[in-house]
């Protein structure tokens, strides 16, 4: 992650006391990661956040991980409508810790039915791990065909199922996105339809294709006009071509 874009941590099951350990014994009002102390800003309904404005850092964390959340399928039903953004936000980015619940499954189909495709990328890998592999291809399949942009995390919930059917799939996804007149457009963060292509190669060559097949459309997405397309190109791809180079970000929370 780039300085200043928020990094939800990744998923470990711990108890509090396991928590202090890891990010100090000031958890859950500051945290101290990689050497940077960032206090609590937002105690939300399912997460936590912190953030350093010197740093330029921020890190979430699902109350799910240490218990201090708790939710069913059915209150999930009946409360979702009057949730804020905020709180579905933090429910689907933190809802992978409840993998022990049996059902966890139902309430990935439950978001998956909604309206909104946000929802749906917060999901997606954890409908890849925890939904039957058929059904969630299916799923996230749907998903892609109804979305325009952003589709980086569906593709990575369809390439971590594994089914025979995903990787023409992804491929017919590229093609799309390699013909669409706003890939090579400038943007002052990233061109997301470009960061899209990336992650789709990426997820291609994890289903088993061949680094040449796509070598001409990753050198031209190295050249991009954005930087940050180019600093994602190296970060997601490098390990595939030698000649392109991990960037050197300078952030405590670089990947």
């Amino acid at each position: 992650m780039r300085r200043g874009k928020s990094r939800t941590l990744d998923r470990n099951s711990m108890d509090i006391g396991q928590l202090k350990q890891q990010y100090g014994d000031e958890y859950p009002a500051a945290i101290t990661l990689y050497g940077v102390r960032m206090p609590l800003i937002h105690d939300g309904r399912f997460a936590r956040e912190y953030s350093s404005k010197e740093a330029k850092a921020a890190a979430t964390i699902s109350k799910f991980q240490d218990g201090t959340a708790a939710i069913t399928i059915a209150q999930l039903r009946s409360e979702w409508i009057a949730w804020s953004q905020r709180d579905r936000h933090e429910f689907c980015s933190g809802c992978a810790w409840l993998l022990e619940q049996a059902d966890l499954p139902d309430m990935l189909r439950f978001v998956m039915s909604q309206p909104e495709p946000e929802y749906w990328s917060s999901v997606a890998l954890a409908v890849a791990h925890y939904i039957p592999k058929d059904e969630a291809f299916a799923l996230l399949r749907d998903a892609l065909l109804r979305i325009d942009n952003h589709t980086a995390n569906i593709a990575q919930g369809i390439a971590a199922t594994k089914h025979a059917d995903a990787r023409p799939l992804l491929a017919k996804h590229l093609e799309q996105l390699w013909s669409h007149p706003d890939l090579w457009a400038d943007d002052p963060f990233n061109n997301w339809r470009a960061f899209d292509a990336t992650c789709c190669i990426a997820n291609l060559l994890e289903l088993g294709g061949q680094p040449g097949e796509y070598e001409a459309k990753v050198r031209a997405l190295s050249k991009h006009v954005c930087t940050g397309n180019r600093e994602s190109c190296g970060i997601f791809l490098h390990q595939h071509y030698e000649w392109l180079q991990k960037p050197q970000i300078p952030s405590p929370f670089a990947v």
